[in-house]
């Protein structure tokens, strides 16, 4: 008797098969892995924007409430509102003047990723004193 070594073509079809669907597994990681750093780079180029717009408000003369937006560049574009904040309701001491007004800002930056919007925000308060007339200086 003579007895065969080697693989049938059902165990070699079935390898192929397994060893395909690995393949396309780990083909799934990498473009995963680059879709992610796509996601974080565009994250920290519209965080970047943001410092920047908020380190320019502060290098501005103070602002009065509402809301202001603008481009960063075709993709990334900003909205700025602001509201002054009520320390003090009206209702305990009507005849009272704050000797500064507090100022919420809220910094919104937005820009499409793919077919998805996708927008961080970030908040600040100014403190503006009050000068003769009433008016924020």
């Amino acid at each position: 008797m003579r007895t065969k070594t080697g693989f049938t073509l059902i165990e070699v079809m079935i390898s192929i098969a397994l060893l395909g669907v690995g393949l396309m597994m780990i083909i799934e990681l990498f473009s995963g892995g680059l879709r992610l750093g796509r996601v974080s780079q565009e994250y920290t180029q519209a965080t970047q924007y943001a410092r920047a717009k908020m380190e320019e408000l502060n290098l501005k003369p103070p602002v009065e409430e509402g809301v202001e937006e603008g481009e960063f560049d075709p993709t990334y574009r900003w909205k700025i509102e602001t509201e002054k904040v009520i320390l003090l309701p009206e209702a305990i001491d009507p005849d009272f003047k704050p000797p500064a007004n507090l100022i919420h800002v809220k910094l919104r930056v937005f820009w499409k990723s793919g077919l998805k919007e996708r927008s961080i925000q970030i908040e600040s308060y100014r403190i503006l004193k009050e000068e003769g007339g009433g008016k924020p200086s």
